[in-house]
């Protein structure tokens, strides 16, 4: 029976033990979640940028957030999380809007300069300005930001 409860105390003592880890190393595994996730976004960004000179933008977009959405977020703040989330949702919003731009090919910034001169003007700003304060957001909401 003894040797049972010593088990037991070990047992709960490593599983202790392994949680209180855990915790104390929270702090470089959110800096690396967000690091990767940071790094992710990047590389999509560059593959945004030129895709939409061989299909649709709004495909281009459509691309680029669901692999954003698929992107890791285990381990990365709660706030960092909800932000880029936000931020995806910013980008999905142009998405749609840019359905009626699909006879446009050409690097994403100079088809947004594009569009910029139309008669949908406003509300493409408008959809660029929540995409850049969503990235402010996100950028807000990494720990070393403060």
């Amino acid at each position: 029976m003894k040797t049972n409860q010593l088990y037991t105390i070990l047992f709960l003592l490593s599983l202790y033990c392994c949680q209180n880890s855990k915790k104390a190393n929270n702090t470089i595994n959110e800096t690396d979640c967000i690091e990767s996730v940071l790094a992710k976004d990047s590389e999509l960004g560059k593959t945004r940028n030129h895709e939409c000179e061989t299909i649709t933008l709004h495909q281009t977009i459509e691309n680029y957030t669901k692999a954003m959405q698929n992107l890791n977020f285990e381990g990365c703040p709660e706030a960092f999380s909800t932000a880029f989330e936000g931020h995806i949702s910013a980008w999905d919003r142009m998405g749609e809007f840019t359905k009626a731009y699909s006879d446009l090919r050409g690097e994403m910034h100079v088809l947004f300069d594009s569009i910029e001169k139309t008669k949908d003007s406003t509300q493409f700003k408008a959809l660029l300005k929540n995409i850049w304060g969503t990235w402010a957001e996100v950028e807000a909401a990494q720990p070393n930001s403060k």
